[in-house]
């Protein structure tokens, strides 16, 4: 993750780095342009935007610098040109005129001279004349010469550049083809074992579920069987003491007060709703005889109904208490405890708290 980000800020840098080049291109600072870039080439000395940026420049420099040969050599042309016409009259006089001023008697002498000294004076502007065109013609093919070189020097860095670009790209392409052959098949191989996992996973999940399912239902079973054998045991358990009950019934009625007799049957009545919740269920032979209890003790409808709502939560209180009492909940014991929940019609705000009250008690 760090590789990546160091390149992606770098690309960052450089590509700021290039913009700023521009900015100096287009006014022409050039100087300044090129520092940009190669600030951008330290970064990475390979990036080709920025090695074209820097051949732009050079290019542009190289147009400047023509440029300015083209106005010196041009200036130095004109100046020639224009220095070369002055001296002409002074040359003339210098030649002409100061040899005839000591023959003032000879008029006709002084004629003639200048009639044959005006003649040659167009030779002399023709010579003159000519030898700025072979002047300007020598520089001109000097310039010329130079621009031929200055190009051909040009073309073969363009041509150098261009081969070296193309080599650069065909490598990254061979470096494409070949990073996605070896991902290709990387993702293959990664796929035939994903296919081979999940093949092997699926046989062995199975058997586990499998061996799971028969495990499950196996305590079910046994659940059930303990659960009869419990109720069995509750009603043999209820009958005696029923029938107990009936016999110290009637001997209470003797010597006791009707007090103590129906304190010692509200006892019994709770104890049986305590064993009749243990399933969740209360049947038809455990409220019968509950009801039997009830009227032989007189009980009243309203109490008879709270100790059962009392009963009933003590009894999924201590199914809490059995299942916490290691500190951990199972699944099987989780799914006992939703079913014990839903037969005694408990809900779930209520479940919430009295669990929370065993794990306290627990912790401590």
């Amino acid at each position: 993750m760090v590789i990546g980000e160091d390149k992606d800020s770098q690309k960052k840098m450089i590509g700021e780095l290039l913009k700023a080049a521009d900015r100096y291109i287009k006014t022409a600072d050039w100087t300044k342009a090129l520092d940009e870039v190669g600030k951008a080439l330290a970064i990475e000395p390979n990036n080709m935007y920025a090695m074209a940026y820097k051949d732009r420049i050079n290019i542009s420099l190289g147009e400047e610098k023509k440029k300015a040969e083209e106005e010196k050599v041009k200036k130095l042309s004109e100046e020639k040109k224009g220095g070369g016409k002055p001296p002409e009259p002074p040359k003339a006089e210098a030649i002409v005129e100061p040899p005839k001023l000591p023959e003032p008697p000879k008029a006709v002498a002084i004629a003639e001279p200048q009639k044959e000294e005006k003649k040659p004076e167009p030779l002399k502007q023709e010579v003159k004349t000519a030898a700025p065109s072979a002047v300007s013609k020598d520089e001109s093919a000097a310039r010329v010469e130079s621009l031929r070189q200055e190009f051909a020097a040009t073309q073969a860095k363009l041509q150098r550049e261009v081969a070296q670009l193309t080599m650069q790209v065909k490598e990254a392409q061979a470096l494409k083809e070949a990073t996605e052959k070896n991902l290709n098949g990387q993702i293959s191989t990664l796929t035939q074992e994903l296919a081979a996992a999940k093949q092997n996973a699926g046989s062995a999940e199975n058997k586990e579920i499998a061996a799971l399912k028969k495990e499950i239902e196996t305590l079910k079973a046994k659940h059930h069987k303990e659960i009869e054998s419990a109720k069995e045991i509750a009603k043999a358990d209820m009958l005696t003491q029923a029938a107990v009950l009936q016999k110290e019934l009637e001997a209470a009625k003797k010597s006791a007060s009707e007090e103590t007799l129906k304190a010692h049957g509200e006892s019994i009545i709770k104890n049986m709703f305590s064993k009749a919740w243990q399933d969740g269920v209360i049947s038809t032979d455990e409220r019968a005889l509950l009801l039997l209890l009830k009227g032989a003790i007189e009980m009243t409808e309203p109490k008879f109904g709270e100790m059962e709502v009392g009963t009933k939560n003590e009894a999924y209180t201590n199914a809490l208490r059995r299942v916490w009492s290691d500190g951990v909940v199972t699944p099987e014991e989780s799914d006992m405890l939703t079913a014990l929940r839903e037969s005694l019609g408990i809900p779930a705000d209520e479940h919430f708290r009295l669990e929370a009250l065993v794990r306290k008690e627990v912790k401590k």
